[in-house]
């Protein structure tokens, strides 16, 4: 068996760059039609150059925004008749820093976009897909999901927060053809990331943190959003798949896998 999305109608959010940009263009050769979603419409352009006219949408959206969200999936249906599945994975750090020293501008902003934009996303997506008889959601949260994240609390808060949701979801409507399960990466080697850390050997250092010894390609996390939105994952709803290098199985033994003395 292999991966087919032909004419399944996808959306993406943070499509234009990074992860969602891998995702959009990876769903688009398995043959689905991609609903672009992102704040810049100029990098979603860059996104959808060499995709079928036909087969994409570019959809300016603050995903924070509930209006713009509700009009971009009714747009969505409009346009293609239906939605079958959606990739929420728009996501900002935020500040870094320590807690007690974090402002409330920096708390509304991280979570308007990883936590109230997933659900606001989740919220207008289930309701095309109820119309539609069922369908698939992807959520992107982090290995800070699953752990801590000592540079941005807000932002390990509001990944756990997504996990809640997804699995919430899952129970909610698996009895509706409607399944939702989230993917878990772990540093991978985005724009966003490299802004991130700059020192000279900051990367390399936060690669040596996984067992696999490197960073993720965004197209390695999109492989596995593109194998939960498809009909391969028909009996799977409601769990987490991390995409991490092995970071959250564990403590690391030495690379030469033995055991020290």
């Amino acid at each position: 068996m292999t991966l087919q999305l032909t004419d399944r109608v996808v959306m993406v959010t943070g499509a234009g760059s990074g992860i969602g940009r891998a995702a959009a263009r990876l769903l688009a050769g398995y043959g689905a039609r991609v609903v672009l979603v992102g704040r810049t419409e100029s990098a979603l352009a860059e996104t959808a150059a060499g995709l079928p006219p036909s087969h994409h949408w570019t959809a300016p959206v603050d995903v924070g925004d509930d209006k713009e969200v509700e009009a971009c999936v009714a747009e969505t249906v409009r346009r293609f008749g239906r939605l079958d599945g959606a990739f929420n994975n728009a996501g900002i750090f935020g500040e870094f820093g320590a807690l007690h020293e974090d402002t409330a501008d920096n708390f509304d902003r991280v979570l308007a976009t990883n936590l109230r934009g997933v659900w606001s996303c989740m919220r207008g997506q289930i309701g095309a897909m109820l119309a539609a008889g069922g369908g698939s959601i992807v959520n992107c949260a982090s290995v800070a999901g699953h752990i801590g994240h000592a540079q941005s609390p807000l932002y390990s808060a509001t990944k756990h927060a997504v996990i809640g949701l997804s699995k919430s979801a899952a129970l909610q409507y698996a009895g509706d053809g409607i399944r939702v399960n989230v993917v878990s990466p772990g540093s991978t080697d985005t724009p966003m990331l490299r802004s991130l850390y700059t020192e000279p050997g900051a990367l390399e250092q936060r690669a040596r943190r996984a067992p696999l010894g490197r960073l993720g390609t965004c197209e390695e996390v999109a492989e596995a959003a593109a194998w939960l939105l498809g009909p391969l994952s028909s009996y799977v709803t409601g769990q987490t798949i991390g995409v991490d290098g092995g970071v959250t199985a564990g403590s690391a033994v030495p690379r030469s896998g033995r055991n020290p003395s």
